[in-house]
């Protein structure tokens, strides 16, 4: 019996509902949040503005980017993207969301270095996680087609390349969640010392962000449970030549 495929089946079915929790969680705390205003009277834009300024940051533009959830900051571009529930907007919700953004400008230009790690590994973490699997498979089905023979090893050489190659998205989304909890926390400080929502709203605001990073905890939790099944896999190969 193969217990790490049950070990496997049951970590990934936890990971399952507990995305689904989580993303339940942000959806109702988000779409509550859009629907106050905030005490300040402030849009999402002068929040970015304003935060942008406190922390010597300049050359920064704001700009609208059609959609739901599309807001981002670009450092390439020099540019914060707002969506369409964000961009001049006054409420709660809006403003969290932009000022987390705004949080990953200061980063960038405070030359965090976790951040910058992270901006080193996005180009290729994409990559990693698609075709890494399948090279660990090609490795295991090499290694059963040629273990009759002396160059049975190859196939374990290969699957060990793929377990290396996945390990990148694995490390991205590792320094990826510390990453946007700052973010969130430096959006929080900000919210709190410059009053751009009410005593009130600060505490639901702050639930928000904290669901929000829930979302990368969940994607850290899966991209470690597939790393541990590709290791088993690999290894139960290597025993087995």
């Amino acid at each position: 019996m193969d217990y790490s495929f049950i070990i496997y089946i049951v970590g990934a079915g936890i990971v399952f509902v507990w995305s689904m929790i989580v993303q339940t969680n942000l959806k109702n705390k988000m779409n509550k949040g859009s629907q106050m205003r905030a005490g300040s009277g402030k849009t999402a834009n002068e929040v970015v503005e304003e935060m942008l300024h406190a922390h010597g940051v300049t050359g920064i533009l704001i700009e609208h980017k059609p959609g739901n959830l599309t807001d981002c900051y670009s450092p390439k571009e020099g540019k914060i993207y707002l969506s369409d529930s964000t961009y001049g907007r006054d409420t709660v919700t809006a403003i969290a969301v932009a000022a987390h953004e705004a949080g990953h400008a200061v980063q960038d230009h405070e030359n965090m270095m976790l951040y910058e790690f992270r901006q080193l590994l996005a180009p290729a973490a994409g990559i990693a996680s698609r075709i890494g699997p399948y090279i660990v498979i090609a490795g295991i089905l090499l290694s059963a087609y040629a273990e009759r023979n002396s160059n049975g090893g190859i196939g374990y050489t290969i699957s060990t390349i793929g377990i290396v190659v996945y390990f990148i998205a694995f490390l991205f989304y590792l320094v990826m969640l510390p990453v946007e909890r700052n973010a969130s926390t430096r959006a929080y400080k900000d919210m709190k010392e410059f009053h751009w929502v009410s005593d009130d709203q600060l505490s639901f605001a702050h639930k928000a962000l904290r669901a929000a990073g829930d979302t990368y905890a969940v994607a850290l939790a899966s991209s470690a449970i597939t790393l541990i099944r590709l290791l088993a896999l690999r290894g139960g190969r290597g025993r087995r030549r």
